[in-house]
């Protein structure tokens, strides 16, 4: 069992993804008095992407935030793709009123299930328990360490802001 810890993979990966393209997430539903769809959320990797269904430079970004990650390796990733878990993530910060940054990272077992979560740093308690069983009740892709499932640390970190009603994920 091999477990990365996080917390340098959350700062890795922000510096990494400061250049990376962005994406966006609209509402389901446009706001009333309007027929567009606002962006509710920005993020650096394709949302309607599984992991397997990546470029091979964004698995490479993803990559490059584990340390020695070997070439039958590959981290854990949202199963079906970034899009499912940040429109979850945006319905709970709408809810709520989330605003500030929150660091967590996922201990994703080999049967892709998330175990536990290690909160870094979160703005207080209700948004603490928010996001992390949003992020438990996700299902992984799980790490392959030797091309072998393996238990490993998924890193999460999004800023809220409520400004626009925007989240920007730096993962």
């Amino acid at each position: 069992m091999r477990i990365i810890p996080a917390i340098g993979a959350v700062l890795a990966l922000s510096t990494l993804l400061a250049q990376a393209q962005e994406y966006s997430i609209k509402a389901d539903d446009p706001q009333t008095g309007s027929n567009l769809r606002r962006s509710t959320a920005r993020i650096s990797f394709p949302p309607d992407k599984t992991y397997a269904e990546l470029p091979e430079a964004d698995k490479a970004r993803l990559r490059a935030v584990y340390e020695n990650m070997g070439p039958d390796d590959e981290p854990p990733y949202p199963a079906r793709g970034y899009g499912k878990l940040m429109r979850s993530i945006s319905s709970a910060q709408n809810s709520v009123q989330i605003e500030g940054m929150v660091e967590m990272g996922v201990i994703v077992g080999a049967d892709g299930r998330a175990d536990s979560v290690k909160v870094y740093q979160s703005p207080d308690p209700k948004t603490t328990q928010v996001i992390a069983s949003v992020l438990m009740l996700e299902k992984y892709k799980p790490a392959l360490c030797n091309a072998k499932p393996c238990t490993q640390e998924f890193p999460f970190a999004i800023r809220f802001s409520l400004e626009n009603q925007q989240l920007k994920t730096y993962r």
